[in-house]
């Protein structure tokens, strides 16, 4: 039955083994699927069924035990029984799933709600359907973030009749100005068009396919484009906030429905119908990302191996947030304090987290170093990971009782955005005895590449802002660091000690940007009495060397800080920072970002860009 060629298993085989996402080649690769090989009850890790009567008056009765895997397929099976509805009413309120006395028909829904939503690929599902009076098998999918229609529906297939006459569909829907109210593309091919070319179509299997991009969703059956849907055409109404709900994750659905709206009238001499599905695989191009799937248990031949996450941006945790925007893969990449990584198309919706970060543990760092306040930065056609590395074991400092471990700012390498990023030949950038950290990336007026970073309070007691120059493919340092200015030269940051108002000691994430005039400056953090809050200084010069001029004011609101500048791939300065909450008991600290307005002589601070980024 299955047409499982080496290229299919060695890509498997390579998704396994590759967690992270590809970039490197336009090719499709399986990065999930599930092919029924094993006889018996289907994998309940992965296949959630519907209860009951669920959706347009349909006859059937939805239940588990209509499905079962037989003979390399998972089988629904349909058939005609007979027994009491448990939720019949005879009296009071009732609508038409309480006023049937009786269950007639009982068939079977699947769904991988719990386990698998992804966004953007190829499906492909291998089947043979039921085509018998009243039958309406379908391949779709469904979103889960909103109410239908404003989720979004794509009918990969459906079979029914149409005025009485045999079709096969290839639809999408999304939502409108009103509550339920669709707005559908839906293509209807009359059944006969294949039947013409093929008497004997409804004995085969056949393999539909939906290849779904940023740009399209294109509806195939055996290689036959059915349906082509723009998605600039795909913007739900008001009720559903004007997203676009096939820039979101969905989910599979497979299911017989007997009658019901568009079933029509069933044919009892054909119980039971049985719909066979060959396999279900779905496939990622480079540039898209499996967006969530959940460990899969009991069915040993499931393929599903990649363990990520779809994660809306405001549902993130992550501390020290920096966005990479990368022209050639059109892909945002975000990491920050943990060494992980998250990628996204559109800023809203994310993937991840990947581990990305790799040290050498025969390094300073140890084993298992804390990785803080990583930066990506693109320079020479490699990218560059600057973090911040602490071994705890190693001891370098104590000052008025506080022991200082080995704590450095570090850059590691990369050929791709997504990584590995791996250690280069220097091991030291920085001072094996001075604790620094919040390493980022500058050229500056000279042409050279440097580091720019704090030295750390805690050793020094009034934190610096330093530079250090770096080799030309940054390497290694060269020479000595430099001091561009200290936390107590800023107006702003101040903490109460001893009764007295003093400057805050604490300096905290650098980083750098050019106005529209051409004026260089610099954003950092430091506090506020118990506040973390952000503000600027400009280099009176326009280089690192020039004398920094300290704004008087924040320029984030209060509990706002550690941020990073980046322009979007349609061209717009953002700032991301990062802010504290409680969560459930929990200190923690999430990601958000900010218009940016960098065309006059100083940078402003816009609104926070709440819900949904629109371009």
């Amino acid at each position: 039955m299955k047409r499982i060629t080496f290229f299919t298993i060695f890509c498997c085989l390579t998704t396994w083994l590759t967690p992270a996402p590809l970039h490197a080649q336009n090719e499709w690769r399986l990065v999930w699927s599930e092919e029924f090989d094993t006889d018996g009850a289907y994998n309940a890790a992965i296949w959630e069924p519907e209860n009951g009567f669920v959706r347009n008056h349909e006859a059937q009765w939805y239940q588990g035990e209509n499905a079962r895997q037989e003979g390399g397929c998972l089988v629904i099976e349909a058939r005609r029984e007979h027994r009491e509805n448990p939720l019949f009413r005879r009296e009071g309120r009732t609508d038409w799933r309480t006023e049937r006395e009786y269950i007639d028909y009982t068939s079977a829904s699947l769904t991988t709600r719990r386990s698998f939503n992804f966004l953007y690929g190829r499906l492909e599902v291998k089947a043979r359907i039921p085509t018998a009076g009243g039958a309406w098998p379908a391949i779709w999918l469904l979103g889960k973030d909103m109410p239908w229609p404003s989720c979004g529906e794509i009918d990969v297939m459906e079979y029914y009749r149409v005025n009485h006459v045999p079709h096969i569909l290839a639809n999408a829907a999304w939502g409108s100005d009103q509550p339920y109210h669709a707005v559908w593309n839906s293509k209807r091919i009359p059944f006969s068009h294949f039947t013409e070319q093929d008497p004997q179509w409804a004995e085969k299997f056949h393999t539909w396919r939906m290849d779904w991009t940023p740009e399209a969703i294109r509806i195939y059956l055996d290689d036959e484009l059915l349906n082509d849907i723009p998605l600039s055409q795909t913007v739900n109404g008001s009720v559903g906030q004007h997203i676009n709900p096939f820039t979101r994750p969905q989910y599979i659905l497979l299911n017989l429905a007997i009658g019901g709206d568009n079933g029509g009238t069933i044919d009892d001499a054909a119980m039971p119908m049985r719909y066979e599905i060959d396999y279900v695989r779905v496939y990622q191009q480079e540039g898209m990302e499996v967006f969530k799937t959940a460990p899969q248990e009991g069915n040993r031949r499931s393929r599903n191996r990649m363990q990520v996450r779809t994660v809306p941006r405001d549902s993130i945790i992550l501390s020290d947030p920096c966005i990479l925007a990368d022209p050639d893969t059109r892909t945002y990449y975000m990491t920050g304090t943990g060494g992980m990584l998250y990628t996204s198309r559109d800023l809203n919706l994310w993937t991840g987290p990947y581990r990305v970060a790799e040290t050498d543990p025969d390094s300073w760092m140890g084993a298992r170093p804390q990785i803080w306040a990583a930066e990506l930065h693109r320079y020479n056609s490699k990218y560059y990971y600057f973090a911040t590395f602490t071994n705890n074991d190693i001891k370098i400092d104590t000052v008025r009782g506080n022991i200082i471990p080995r704590r450095a700012s570090h850059v590691l390498v990369a050929d791709k955005p997504e990584g590995p990023y791996r250690p280069m030949p220097d091991k030291t950038y920085l001072p094996e005895r001075q604790p620094t950290l919040d390493g980022t990336f500058w050229v500056d007026a000279d042409g050279k590449p440097y580091m720019v970073y704090c030295g750390e309070w805690l050793q020094n007691w009034n934190g610096t802002i330093e530079k250090i120059e770096l080799k030309p493919d940054l390497s290694g340092s060269v020479g000595t660091g430099q001091v561009l200015f200290r936390a107590s030269e800023s107006p702003w940051s101040r903490e109460v000690e001893d009764g007295k108002v003093r400057p805050n000691k604490v300096t905290d994430g650098p980083y750098l940007f050019r106005t529209g005039t051409g004026r260089l400056g610099m954003i950092w953090t430091s506090w506020v009495d118990d506040v973390y809050t952000q503000g600027v200084a400009y280099s009176d010069d326009g280089t690192l060397n020039g004398h920094w001029l300290q704004e008087p004011q924040p320029i984030t609101p209060p509990n706002f800080g550690h941020g990073m500048l980046f322009r979007t791939l349609e061209g717009r300065w953002l700032m991301s920072v990062h802010s504290h909450k409680n969560a459930a008991g929990r200190y923690v600290r999430v990601p958000h970002l900010f218009e940016i307005d960098l065309s006059g002589d100083k940078l402003i601070v816009g609104k926070m860009i709440e819900g949904e980024y629109r371009p």
